[in-house]
């Protein structure tokens, strides 16, 4: 009840302060019901195992939770700040969504819960549930510890070469699954209508008495004897603009536009090219300089807007040939913009000024930048958590021992997408600092009952029993939970959505395993 009071309470928050929700940032609502369950959970946990001490044990329990939530939500924060820091609003809106949520959960775990708790005070439960689980996971992590710490420090470098792995070529239509109308619709435009993704290469020719000029390839039936043609009597037929033709421009126009054609990524190419092809064709032999020229001046104006404004601004000296990339094709999307590049510095550098430009090329920049940015911050969450451990226990030791399941989890999910060539998209590359932020709520609960055993004088062992008894029933049920939950989002047609779900929940239930088998190996070993 109290996770749907808080949930509903972020809509109204949303309303109120006109935040768009976007197809990223709508996953706000299973992620925000998660983290509340979550809390509630570990709140609820210690008020039920301590109940018998004291009558009025409702304070108490808030007083004693208080801080170790408190750094929970600060700790996500600070891994939903990392969103925050990208250049890309859908992204950026999220990670403040997220933010605002973070601070309605809190509020109604210790504001609505302990309200609904004091209407039902005494939780007896009829059923009985034995987690003996809990008692493997403890009896593993002290007498197999060195064969756990190998396994972590394989799983790490394993992680690591995946990751090395990553990229973020991915398409618009390989979003969706191949049985829906989107899908249909778009594999339709991309094989029979010349592709879906546009792409765009805009010329600006040069001083045309540059001697490279002279370079270009110019093929034996394009050569035409326009000098006497051009004589200063029709030259007053035309005006300056329409003497910006030459056989130097059209043979660079004309270069360009094949070797776009003959790439097997591109589909559909139009230019000033392709309207030539076709006078040509109409005039049933190639027209001339001076010919095009005076159909370019005697064309009219309706029909100049139309067909060449499109492709030709002969005031600004520029071209532009636009063209359509097949998304379906299996291809690379970052290489293909930089062959393109390459091309045109290669043979045009001296002749013209180039720009490739498009959807295509805007939404590649968006996932490098996305990419290089959040990998980035993962540092920046990991470091930003790592100070706040610090804050809390008072120890580097116990901080850094904290930090080292979560950077396993959070490692291990990058290194399984990179070793399964599964390329990151706007919502799997956010994946990380998500992890980190949620799993790491779950590691300050335990530690935090570890360090208050060792206050009251119990030995390494007893504490870290103690804290699996205790606490242990809370992670292992609230990790539970939270994958249930994100896989829910499985059942999406979108792509990305499922993966996000998928990876999620994989992350979440090896962080629990870092929590109750590899923390507890660690502190045996270095805080004995």
């Amino acid at each position: 009840s109290t996770s749907v009071y808080a949930v509903i309470s972020m809509f109204g928050i949303l309303g109120l302060l006109n935040l768009e929700v976007t197809a990223i940032s709508s996953n706000f609502v299973s992620l925000m019901f998660i983290l509340s369950i979550s809390m509630n959970i570990h709140i609820i946990n210690y008020y039920k195992q301590n109940y018998n001490k004291n009558h009025n044990y409702i304070f108490e329990t808030l007083k004693k939770m208080f801080w170790p939530c408190l750094y929970t939500v600060l700790t996500t924060m600070v891994a939903f700040t990392s969103l925050i820091i990208s250049d890309i609003k859908p992204i950026i809106d999220f990670g403040i969504i997220m933010i605002l949520s973070l601070l309605v959960i809190i509020t109604s775990s210790f504001l609505i819960l302990p309200l609904f708790i004091s209407f039902y005070p005494n939780f007896k439960s009829s059923i009985s549930i034995n987690f003996s689980i809990l008692n493997t996971f403890f009896n593993l992590s002290i007498k197999f510890y060195k064969q756990i710490i190998l396994f972590n420090i394989i799983v790490l470098i394993i992680s690591i070469f995946g990751i090395s792995k990553l990229n973020v070529e991915n398409s618009f239509i390989n979003y969706f699954k191949k049985n829906t109308d989107i899908y249909k619709g778009m594999k339709l435009i991309d094989t029979e209508l010349g592709g879906t993704t546009p792409l765009d290469i805009l010329i600006t020719f040069k001083n045309e008495n540059n001697e490279n000029f002279n370079e270009i390839n110019i093929d034996d039936d394009e050569i035409l004897e326009d000098d006497e043609l051009l004589s200063d009597d029709l030259f007053g037929q035309i005006d300056s603009n329409s003497t910006w033709f030459t056989l130097e421009k059209l043979a660079i126009i004309k270069n360009i536009h094949n070797y776009l054609e003959n790439k097997k990524e591109i589909g559909s190419v139009q230019s000033l090219q392709s309207i030539l092809e076709v006078a040509n064709r109409l005039n049933k032999k190639p027209l001339t300089v001076f010919e095009l020229s005076v159909l370019y001046n005697e064309i009219p104006e309706n029909y100049k807007i139309n067909l060449l404004d499109p492709y030709l601004s002969t005031e600004k000296n520029m071209v532009r040939i636009s063209s359509r990339v097949k998304d379906s094709e299996d291809i690379n999307r970052n290489l293909l913009i930089n062959d393109i590049n390459l091309y045109l510095k290669d043979n045009y550098k001296n002749l013209v000024e180039y720009k490739v430009n498009g959807l295509l090329v805007l939404y590649n920049n968006m996932l490098q930048s996305l990419f290089s940015s959040q990998i980035k911050s993962l540092g920046f969450v990991i470091v930003a958590i790592f100070i706040m451990f610090i804050i809390l226990f008072k120890s580097i030791k116990l901080s850094i021992l904290g930090i080292i399941p979560n950077i396993i989890a959070s490692g291990s999910i990058l290194g399984l997408i990179g070793l399964f060539k599964i390329p990151l998209d706007i919502m799997t590359i956010t994946i990380a600092a998500i992890t980190v932020g949620i799993a790491v709520d779950n590691t300050i609960h335990y530690l935090y009952r570890y360090t208050d055993n060792i206050r009251n004088n119990f030995t390494t062992n007893e504490s870290i029993k103690m804290a699996h008894n205790t606490v242990g029933y809370a992670v292992l049920t609230t990790s539970i939970s939270v994958a249930m939950g994100f896989s829910v989002l499985a059942l999406s047609n979108f792509i990305p959505t499922i993966l996000f779900g998928i990876f999620t929940s994989l992350a979440m239930i090896i962080a629990m395993l870092g929590v109750l088998l590899t923390l507890p190996t660690l502190l045996k070993v270095f805080n004995k």
